[in-house]
């Protein structure tokens, strides 16, 4: 039996937590010279928009299209949900996502938005402006990545940059998560512990990205794991 949707985004974040706990299209994805993209801070919202393809019942070939899709430095991230689904990559807004999907020209593409409860933080009392501030890690590490994957694709940057962009990211959200544990450390709310879950999933899902000499699927590991880091985020109960 295939696990649900819900299922497998709590599977990814279990693997990750435990282990600390061609070029052409790449620029197709990136979105790039196609629309402006819209930067979170202009928007209450978090959601963000998927380029996908679904209706797969055999995970086989769905699997076999995913490699494919990541040799052209796509996510190639499986959703086991309902039916099997492959999200190429994610997206700030919609207009965008449709822009891409439109030049990849291929059949059986579609934009699907992931939506992102927001939370007012009641439940955080005086920690509410903690909180906040430790929820930033997911706007920093959405905006490096996908600031990084679009301009490696481009080839604006080399390999070596991405690289250091990476290991600058990590150490702001591992500042990020030390300033937290230290204000938070007398709260055993289960609310504070996914927040804190969620620090080091964000860390240890920038560790894990595949640092590889091929353009292509350096490219490709950056996007799977934005990818991970939304749905990771999507899956935070914090309401």
């Amino acid at each position: 039996m295939r696990k649900s949707s819900k299922e497998n985004i709590i599977v990814v974040c279990t693997i990750v937590l435990c282990f600390m706990l061609t070029i052409g299209l790449c620029s197709v994805f990136s979105g790039d010279g196609i629309l402006s993209v819209v930067s979170f801070g202009k928007s209450e919202s978090e959601d963000v928009y998927a380029v996908a393809v679904g209706g797969y019942t055999d995970m086989t070939l769905a699997r076999a299209t995913a490699d494919l899709i990541k040799g052209r430095g796509g996510a190639g991230y499986i959703v086991d949900g309902d039916t099997i689904e492959i999200i190429y990559a994610v997206y700030y807004d919609e207009d965008t996502a449709k822009s891409v999907q439109a030049a990849l020209g291929e059949s059986g593409t579609y934009v699907k938005q992931i939506s992102i409860k927001s939370s007012k933080l009641k439940w955080a009392g005086d920690l509410k402006s903690a909180v906040q501030a430790a929820l930033e890690y997911y706007k920093l590490a959405f905006d490096g990545l996908y600031e990084t994957a679009n301009n490696l694709s481009d080839s604006t940057i080399e390999k070596q940059d991405a690289i250091t962009q990476i290991q600058v990211l990590t150490s702001q959200i591992e500042d990020i998560k030390a300033v937290f544990y230290q204000k938070a450390a007398d709260s055993d709310s289960p609310q504070i512990t996914e927040v804190k879950l969620a620090l080091i999933t964000a860390i240890a899902l920038l560790q894990n990205i595949k640092r590889s000499d091929n353009t292509a699927q350096f490219v490709s590991s950056i996007r799977y794991a934005l990818v991970q880091l939304v749905m990771c985020r999507q899956a935070l109960n914090i309401s």
